[in-house]
């Protein structure tokens, strides 16, 4: 069950456990209850038979019997109850309730002072079964002993519709049972998961840059973790601003010495050039190494963003005269602001320094990423160029103008933000560069 939740696994374990528990406690009682019945009716037909043993006698060597026995259930015809003497394996008397039955009793006879009880026998002649109880006792009969057999048979249709209806109520009353338990264990559920619920909330909201550190109360055994969670988001804080720092602090320890020798008057040309480069190099290997989408940054909005380079660009190619613009979502961008200037300001300059007319900004915002579109209507690109200028690191002059290490800084930021650059053809014949920002996993 790798792929579902607490909630769900400990539903289903819930559902075995009842889907066992209630078929064998079923089982048990019905057991039990079966148990208990077979007793209880063994010693009523028990009793029954004594009453019957209780009220026979010989007189002259015959076997005498009263009219009317104590037990009304022999004297009532289809009351499920049947009364039998015999001597010698010969019927001498049946009782009242038996006159509609032809009697021919074949329980087993026995021994003079034993007993024999049986739960299911039936009469040759007769479909049903009964309970069969058989006592064997001696009278005299004014010459010797005689052993005579006293039998009494109770129907087990009532047995059986008893039986089954205890077990209908067991049946619904357990079914009931565990139906209001699976309610209270989804509600004890939802109870014991509610730490957990705010758990996550919370490190989505630090994800998303909402909040710095896990803020709610949680039970004692949550707060290692809750201390954890703030140590790590305290931890990386402090990191990326110490990281930022000391990049800062190497920037500016190499830019003065860089800016002295480049001003130095006596330098000669051919070293000038050299250290200009080394001057990009720095730039763009210190914005590299400071790049990276962060999964704790709130996300920062592109369209803003997009239209203040489009009034910056404005100013710069004011003699062009260009139509820029930007449409669509507001989008999202997880990393620093100033990447995502670097990012479409130097696609932007790009298209301005190649269009003709203009460039078109588009921002779509997708579930978990943001795209942009940069087109312009200037001559576009060759297609065997388009693999040079993807490759990261080449710097390729396709633009009149040229655009130097621009678009190298910007292969490098969209490596490390995991983004993704293509260069189409857009719907007016120049160049579509679109860039794919995910947000942070």
């Amino acid at each position: 069950m790798p792929n579902l939740s607490l909630r769900l696994r400990s539903l289903l374990i819930a559902i075995l456990a009842l889907g066992i528990f209630i078929p064998v406690t079923v089982l048990t009682l019905s057991k039990a209850y079966t148990s208990s019945l077979l007793q209880a009716k063994y010693s009523e037909l028990k009793l029954m038979n004594l009453a019957m043993i209780s009220v026979f006698e010989f007189d002259d060597g015959v076997s005498q019997m009263p009219d009317m026995l104590y037990d009304e259930q022999l004297n009532l015809p289809d009351s499920g109850y049947l009364g039998a003497i015999t001597i010698n394996n010969e019927l001498v008397w049946q009782s009242a309730s038996s006159v509609y039955t032809v009697f021919d009793p074949q329980t087993s006879t026995p021994a003079t002072g034993d007993e024999n009880f049986v739960t299911q026998f039936a009469f040759e002649n007769s479909d049903g079964e009964y309970f069969a109880y058989s006592f064997t006792a001696e009278f005299d009969d004014g010459e010797r002993y005689i052993p005579v057999s006293f039998y009494v048979y109770n129907d087990r249709q009532d047995f059986l519709q008893e039986r089954d209806a205890f077990l209908r109520s067991v049946w619904q009353y357990l079914g009931a049972l565990g139906a209001g338990l699976l309610v209270v264990l989804i509600l004890g559920m939802n109870t014991l998961l509610k730490p957990v619920r705010l758990l996550i909330g919370e490190i989505q909201q630090a994800s998303g840059g909402n909040q710095t550190r896990l803020m709610e109360d949680y039970p004692p055994e949550f707060t290692p973790l809750k201390q954890s969670i703030n140590q790590l988001l305290a931890g990386e804080a402090e990191q990326r601003e110490r990281y930022k720092n000391s990049l800062g602090d190497l920037a500016h320890s190499l830019k003065t010495p860089l800016a002295v020798a480049m001003g130095t008057s006596s330098l000669p040309e051919s070293a000038r050039e050299p250290l200009q480069q080394i001057d990009a190099l720095i730039k763009r290997q210190l914005k590299r190494a400071s790049a990276g989408a962060s999964a704790w940054s709130q996300g920062v909005p592109v369209m803003p963003v997009a239209e203040q380079l489009i009034a910056a660009l404005n100013k710069v190619y004011r003699d062009k005269a260009l139509q820029l613009k930007a449409s669509g979502d507001e989008g999202v961008f997880f990393g620093d602001k100033t990447d995502l200037m670097e990012i479409l300001g130097n696609l932007m300059d790009n298209a301005c320094k190649a269009a003709r007319h203009q460039v078109v900004v588009s921002v779509k915002q997708l579930s978990r990423q943001t795209e942009l579109c940069i087109d312009d209507d200037g001559p576009g690109i060759p297609a065997e160029q388009v693999e040079r200028l993807l490759n990261r690191g080449q710097r390729l002059d396709a633009y009149t103008d040229g655009q130097g290490i621009g678009m190298a800084v910007v292969t490098d930021l969209l490596t490390a933000y995991e983004g993704k650059l293509s260069i189409e053809r857009s719907a007016s014949g120049g160049a579509s560069i679109r860039v794919t920002l995910p947000a942070p996993r």
